[in-house]
């Protein structure tokens, strides 16, 4: 995917703001096997994969710059700018769509401005929540945030749309390297202030390329652009849905014609460390209701010349059924230095379900034939 080159226009203004402290009643939907797209906001991850707007948002997510959503200016009313974090963590989710935004505070604290872009955000987690409106829009604050004399920060989340997923915004003051919390006067109030003046940037996603050092990378890429082309390998399979979990995490499903079974090919780029897992039995889960267990294996593998490992699971009442469940994660990206949770990974994964086939499946030949597909589709 060719990134747009736009620049990002922040916002330094300060907007209207208003609250309303009622909540919604729970609007919780339970998610069916198959799980069909349907008005309003989406109760569960599964409807919200594939609800109208959610792939579009995800383009729009990965075409962004977060740090550049970060207002800066109105920030540092707060203390010295010291650095963006594009590091991933439990602020900020797992991947590239989020940011961090560190100030230092004249009392030898700090404080911590955290963005993340796709985050879910169901019918029953906005009805805990309280709705406010700020420029217009509606809001959510953390039922959990308010301005007690002992607060130290504050969380907000900004609805995209019905899609089931929201921008989430927290703004901690803290000390030290563990991290302890810090209470300031009025922290969701200023946090309103601030989000006053940034709700703009952050519902629009302007488009804005990233610099990247040189040699491959997965950031700002699509995970699913080959869609079309793994479908048509799996003879005999229909696709029937392509769902988006997280800006680099999509599912593309597939039923068997004429057939009750359902492959589930996922498809997720990542910022981590290296593979480099030791080699034979890793995991054991329980499986089935005969008191059985899942038992996972790993192998260090080689897929034109990018090196990983692939994970498959047996089961152990039945050791010679056929995979089922099988995993491949590469190394496109190797980390710098080594040690680095800086690698950029490729995953892919092929899920059969029900787990029994009456006809021959392998996961692993799946994901073997579909991770070249996927390089090939990466620009």
């Amino acid at each position: 995917m060719a990134a747009l080159a736009t620049v990002v226009l922040m916002m330094c203004a300060c907007g209207t703001i208003s609250t309303d402290a009622k909540v919604r009643p729970s609007a919780e939907t339970t998610a069916p096997k198959a799980a069909k797209a349907q008005a309003g906001t989406p109760g569960s991850q599964e409807l919200a994969a594939i609800a109208p707007g959610t792939a579009d948002l995800m383009a729009r997510i990965r075409a962004t710059d977060p740090c550049a959503l970060l207002n800066r200016e109105f920030a540092e009313r707060l203390g010295l700018f010291q650095r963006y974090d594009r590091s991933p963590g439990l602020e900020r989710g797992g991947g590239w769509t989020g940011c961090g935004l560190i100030l230092n505070a004249p009392d030898d604290a700090y404080y911590s401005f955290n963005l993340e872009l796709d985050k879910l955000y169901t019918s029953s987690q906005r009805a805990a929540d309280r709705t406010e409106q700020v420029n217009g829009r509606t809001v959510y604050r953390s039922a959990s945030s308010d301005d007690r004399p002992e607060a130290y920060g504050c969380d907000y989340r900004i609805p995209a749309g019905d899609t089931g997923f929201a921008h989430h915004l927290s703004v901690t003051k803290m000390t030290g390297p563990t991290k302890t919390p810090v209470p300031w006067s009025q922290p969701c109030r200023f946090v309103r202030e601030y989000l006053a003046a940034t709700i703009d940037g952050l519902t629009a996603l302007p488009p804005h390329v990233i610099d990247e050092p040189a040699g491959r990378s997965l950031r700002q890429r699509n995970p699913c652009g080959a869609t079309s082309q793994i479908a048509t390998q799996f003879t005999g399979w229909q696709l029937t849905s392509v769902g988006w979990t997280k800006a680099y995490k999509c599912a593309i499903t597939l039923v068997q014609t004429g057939g009750a079974h359902r492959a589930t090919v996922e498809v997720s780029f990542d910022q981590s460390n290296e593979q480099m897992v030791k080699t034979g039995e890793v995991n054991r889960l329980p499986s089935g209701l005969d008191g059985g267990q899942a038992i996972q294996y790993a192998r260090h593998t080689n897929v034109e010349g990018l090196t990983g490992t692939e994970l498959r699971t047996v089961q152990s009442t039945d050791p010679t059924r056929e995979n089922s469940t099988c995993a491949i994660t590469l190394n496109y990206r190797r980390a710098d230095p080594p040690t680095a949770s800086n690698a950029h990974l490729l995953r892919v994964s092929v899920n059969l379900a029900p787990a029994t086939p009456p006809f021959p499946f392998d996961a692993c030949t799946q994901v073997v034939q579909v991770a070249p597909t996927v390089l090939r589709a990466i620009p």
